[in-house]
């Protein structure tokens, strides 16, 4: 069978979506209430007592962590949508290759971060109503965040290659973190709880590199000067490759997977 036909995988795209719709629904409400009572608690209480925007400052920083957590823990949501055995049982059933169903599958996080989007903006519209309507001067989270996330022209002379180069390596750290979490909700049979197993074991990993690998907060400033720079280079391809390699162990223990076990998909 071709690993990937685009009119299948829209058939594939239209059963998932179809069958996940409640989950979509349920994920876009309470989004929208956990933010409305958010946004209304940080700009219609105290907060304001000390000038007329401080309230939109919580509210900024929830907003922009709140995004961060759903892409980097995003597809640890996979199977979030599944009931039990017999969706799961359905899905492996599908006329469809692997590749397909799995490409599907990931894109979870995608569709809830869009819904997320929506529910940001209803829930941002709602907050500036009922601050117009009770006398606050309101204004919009939206405008409040785009305000202070909106930085000036950047002169990448002045910033220079090493600094370039750290933000690079930060982007590869988050997508390799993206890559672990794949493969833990593929790994593990909880669907529910596999992002806090993903977690503990990120977290026991970094104890060990500490302990076999230890750098003074000194070491870790240095990185950005002289030949320590290389190290960086090393680290980049490091979590480069182990990335790659942990969203195709990813795809291949979907492949493996069985509707039978207890802990893991082995």
């Amino acid at each position: 069978m071709i690993q990937f036909n685009i009119h299948r995988f829209a058939m594939v795209a239209r059963w998932s979506l179809t069958n996940d719709k409640s989950f979509y629904v349920r994920t876009l409400l309470q989004m929208f209430v956990l933010l409305t009572l958010m946004f209304l608690f940080f700009t219609t209480s105290f907060y304001w007592l000390r000038g007329a925007d401080t309230g939109y400052r919580p509210c900024c920083v929830v907003v922009v962590m709140m995004f961060f957590i759903q892409v980097a823990l995003g597809p640890a949501m996979m199977f979030n949508s599944m009931k039990g055995k017999h969706d799961m049982h359905a899905l492996l059933l599908l006329p469809a290759s692997n590749f397909e169903k799995y490409l599907m599958r990931y894109t979870t996080w995608i569709y809830v971060l869009g819904l997320t989007f929506v529910a940001f903006f209803g829930a941002d519209l709602v907050q500036y109503v009922f601050n117009w309507l009770i006398g606050n001067n309101p204004q919009f989270v939206t405008g409040a965040l785009f305000g202070r996330l909106n930085p000036p022209i950047v002169n990448w002379e002045a910033i220079g290659s090493k600094k370039v180069t750290v933000i690079n390596a930060l982007i590869i750290l988050f997508l390799w973190t993206q890559s672990c979490f794949a493969l833990g909700a593929t790994f593990f049979r909880s669907h529910k709880y596999s992002w806090i197993l993903t977690l503990l074991v990120l977290i026991f990993l970094s104890m060990v590199q500490s302990w076999l690998f230890p750098i003074s907060y000194e070491n870790q400033f240095d990185m950005i000067h002289g030949d320590a720079i290389t190290l960086l280079y090393i680290s980049d391809a490091v979590y480069g490759i182990w990335g790659i390699v942990n969203y195709w162990l990813s795809y291949k223990i979907f492949c493996r997977t069985q509707n039978i076990g207890k802990f893991v998909n082995i």
